[in-house]
């Protein structure tokens, strides 16, 4: 390779780079949507331009037995340098690899520029050196690196933690050499995976792979409606204290693959032999590797009492319709919004259990009376309450969560020490309204109080955002005297 070499694209070009192109790199490295993600190119004048020293000088050595070339992108109408693609070992991998790197300047992207790039640069390396295989690692939270990748022939292989301490999606792409032309087609390798317990900190993660696989599902199935079921759009599954919420009330598993998190699933126990699997999810770029069905596998076999499984998918997801039933799930309702399954597990020990002699389970329980009665520490999920009526009760220290409360009314309670925490007014959104209520000392923290009225409320030693609001209706009326 020598300083005339390029590699002609159909918009760009890629050509070595020349100690005259220091400015316009600098630029590229000033840009935060490069350098947030790749903190290496965060350098000096003069660092950049002893590393540019050091890439025009390698041309001359370049070997295509020890492949190591970073390449200038050049947008061929405007002769602009808007990137560059290279391909060289990491030190974060095996020493027989070489990665593909790339990037792109802001005002270029989501035009195809650099995917074209990368797609030249190694069909060139695959046909002229002794390569017949690239890697590309990307950083779980960057989409935009992963679909240059899938959009080039590159195939999934594992997610990695990497010795810098962050996750990583590992991707490869072989050539076989068929008329001169490299192909990277390989059938996706099957993961094996496990299910770890989830825990506080796993939330985040768990928060981010949620969000990437619903707002994946919602871009295949909504088709392009903003409002759609629950089931395709569960309500907070972008929200950490969601999960948070559900690893400390309910049965919260990580799907692990390699030692890294690729997806979730959460089950609500109903009762001794009863449980709805209520969640499950994985990243996108690790479906249809078999995951699913290994998933539903290993969280029968963590229940083993669990004899009745149920669960609820969206009736738009037609793929999930055929993996849950191929997985021996039986159809019970369908609607336009919601597919409900069921399974029957056979066995059970058919021993006298007085745990479950004290279980309604799928019960027809309407109109029935509860007066004078210990129920202390009993657990309510799954059922329909419309219309009941709660009154006289000693309810200290229950959780309320995950109910659906529209047009429910709470008269003469005493809320001493009540937290309202990620509640909403749900999709209507129709106001709440807090009549005659002693709420002295109460704290609204991170709230949206957008639009709210008080009137003919007490409001001496209200504070807001720590200014007494004596203070600030001094202001206002000092501001409507001038």
């Amino acid at each position: 390779m020598n300083h005339g070499f390029t590699i002609v694209a159909s918009t760009v070009m890629l050509r070595p780079f020349t100690l005259q192109d220091q400015a316009a790199l600098a630029t590229l490295t000033h840009q935060p949507e490069i350098t947030d993600l790749l903190p290496d190119w965060k350098m000096t004048e003069e660092q950049l331009s002893e590393f540019l020293q050091f890439v025009v000088g390698s041309y001359k050595q370049f070997n295509p037995q020890d492949v190591r070339v970073m390449l200038a992108v050049i947008h061929q109408e405007s002769q602009q340098l808007i990137g560059w693609c290279g391909v060289f070992p990491n030190d974060m991998l095996d020493p027989s690899d070489r990665e593909v790197a790339y990037a792109i300047s802001r005002d270029h992207r989501n035009k195809g520029y650099i995917s074209e790039a990368v797609r030249a640069l190694t069909t060139y390396l695959f046909e002229h050196t002794s390569l017949n295989r690239i890697v590309g690692i990307v950083k779980t939270h960057n989409p935009a690196s992963r679909k240059v990748l899938e959009h080039t022939g590159f195939q999934y292989v594992n997610r990695r933690c990497l010795s810098d301490g962050e996750v990583y999606d590992y991707f490869e792409l072989n050539s076989t050499h068929s008329n001169g032309k490299a192909t990277g087609r390989m059938k996706p390798k099957p993961l094996s995976i496990n299910l770890r317990r989830a825990e506080h900190e796993d939330a985040a993660v768990l928060t981010e792979i949620c969000t990437r696989a619903f707002d994946h599902a919602m871009h295949v199935w909504a088709n392009g409606e903003q409002h759609v079921d629950s089931n395709l759009c569960p309500p907070g599954y972008n929200a950490v204290r969601l999960h948070e919420y559900v690893i400390r009330e309910w049965d919260y598993y990580v799907v692990e693959a390699d030692g890294c998190a690729i997806g979730g699933v959460s089950i609500n126990v109903l009762g001794h032999e009863i449980a709805r699997l209520d969640r499950i999810y994985i990243d996108p770029v690790c479906q249809g590797r078999g995951v699913g069905s290994q998933v539903i596998r290993q969280v029968e076999t963590a229940f083993p009492h669990i004899r009745h499984w149920r669960l609820e998918t969206s009736g738009r997801q037609r793929s999930n319709h055929h993996f849950y039933e191929k997985l021996g799930y039986v159809r019970m309702s369908a609607s336009e919004s919601e597919y409900g399954y069921e399974k029957k597990i056979d066995g059970g020990s058919g021993q006298h259990d007085p745990v479950k002699e004290r279980e309604h389970v799928q019960a027809n329980l309407d109109s029935m009376w509860y007066s004078a009665s210990t129920m202390k520490n009993s657990r309510i999920t799954d059922c329909n309450l419309s219309g009941s009526k709660l009154t006289n009760l000693n309810m200290t220290g229950m959780l309320l969560a995950d109910l659906r409360l529209t047009n429910t009314k709470f008269e003469f309670c005493a809320l001493d020490g009540v937290q309202f925490q990620d509640t909403h007014l749900g999709a209507d959104r129709v106001p709440m309204q807090w009549r005659h209520c002693d709420l002295r000392d109460s704290r609204f923290v991170d709230c949206d109080l957008s639009g709210v009225e008080l009137e003919a409320c007490q409001v001496s030693g209200m504070k807001i955002n720590g200014v007494p609001i004596e203070r600030l209706m001094e202001a206002y009326e000092l501001l409507n005297q001038r």
